[in-house]
């Protein structure tokens, strides 16, 4: 049962993305956002502490400490819900006017949707 559940999770997750349309969106448009973060984290004008909040939990991303096998209820998150959540949270610190400029500087246009 517990391989059914993880299974039926996966198809909700994938259909939650656009399923393979989304998919495809995310595989086309990822050069395109490792661009926008690299420019964003090299701009003086974002603040430091939303630098700090992405490049830790990249950090963590590569490092070998594993905090699920520590923390119980850690494990769910996983290292891509704490890069989504980074990534929100440093969205969320970018004034709009420096995201729209590196936005368009990279060539993602209003109407693609930000991970």
């Amino acid at each position: 049962m517990n391989t059914f559940r993880r299974l039926w999770r996966l198809i909700t997750l994938f259909h939650r993305v656009g399923g393979v349309r989304g998919m495809k969106h995310v595989a086309t448009e990822a050069p395109r956002y490792f661009q926008l973060c690299r420019r964003l984290v090299m701009d003086g004008r974002v603040p430091p502490s939303a630098k700090a909040v992405l490049l830790g939990a990249g950090a963590f991303a590569v490092s070998p400490l594993n905090l699920s096998g520590f923390i119980p209820f850690i494990g769910v998150l996983d290292d891509i819900g704490i890069a989504i959540l980074a990534w929100n949270y440093f969205l969320k610190r970018v004034p709009a006017t420096v995201l729209a400029e590196h936005r368009a500087a990279v060539g993602l246009t209003d109407d693609t949707e930000l991970l």
